[in-house]
């Protein structure tokens, strides 16, 4: 559930996955605290961890309803036709054969009623969307990316935002908006690059990049405005 302090813990622990022969996967849950522990696994291991956020909630559907099919496989198959009435009802319900399997799966799997919530990819915090912007150069501070925000944004939409941190090549950033601001946000830049007003990308981001590990190279206030493009 956290990295041990000790290297070669880790590595005993993680060779249990993987005996005589056979292949397997270790997975480590660390927090912010814990990043110079997996940088020194890596270093001293030699080793490169693969780095996800957290798992959203289409994410955990998803795995549900593969759990799902599989338990259809004790299914007799000698007496669905006990069924062929009830299945001919629901696709004449839902218009077509595939999404009424599908409602049919989501009730199975016990997700039939959720709402689901937005959640941060970088701390899990619900009611937030992790956003990653994209610049082509390189820049030496975050405050420059709030400057790039505060230009084209209101002040109640960057006062949402939240956790900014830099990615490891230095020509990006990932920062959480809270969920009621996300639609003005989406309009706001939407309309912007229609006018081919912004030479940068940014939107949702679906899986983290990189980041660099110690981010207070780049930490600043939200209303800071320095640090440009720039080398080394």
């Amino acid at each position: 559930m956290e990295p041990p302090k000790d290297v070669e813990t880790y590595i005993h622990r993680s060779g249990r996955t993987a005996r005589a022969g056979r292949d397997g996967t270790c997975i480590t849950f660390y927090s912010k605290k814990h990043q110079p522990l997996i940088s020194n696994i890596e270093h001293r291991a030699g080793i490169t961890f693969q780095k996800i956020g957290v798992p959203q909630p289409e994410d955990v559907i998803k795995a549900s309803s593969r759990d799902t099919v599989k338990q259809l496989d004790q299914v007799n198959q000698e007496i669905t036709y006990l069924f062929h009435d009830a299945a001919d009802t629901l696709i004449a319900k839902y218009g077509d054969a595939k999404q009424a399997l599908a409602t049919t799966l989501a009730f199975m799997s016990g997700h039939y009623k959720d709402h689901l919530s937005a959640r941060s990819l970088l701390t899990g915090q619900e009611n937030f969307i992790t956003i990653e912007i994209k610049f082509d150069q390189r820049f030496m501070a975050i405050s420059y990316v709030w400057g790039v925000l505060r230009k084209f944004l209101t002040q109640d939409i960057t006062d949402s935002i939240r956790g900014m941190r830099m990615f490891k090549d230095q020509q990006g950033a990932v920062f959480d908006v809270s969920e009621d601001q996300i639609q003005r946000f989406d309009d706001i830049f939407n309309h912007l690059r229609e006018q081919r007003r912004i030479n940068f990308e940014i939107g949702k981001c679906k899986s983290l990049p990189e980041l660099r590990e110690d981010d207070s190279f780049g930490r600043q206030a939200p209303g800071g405005y320095g640090g440009g493009y720039g080398g080394q």
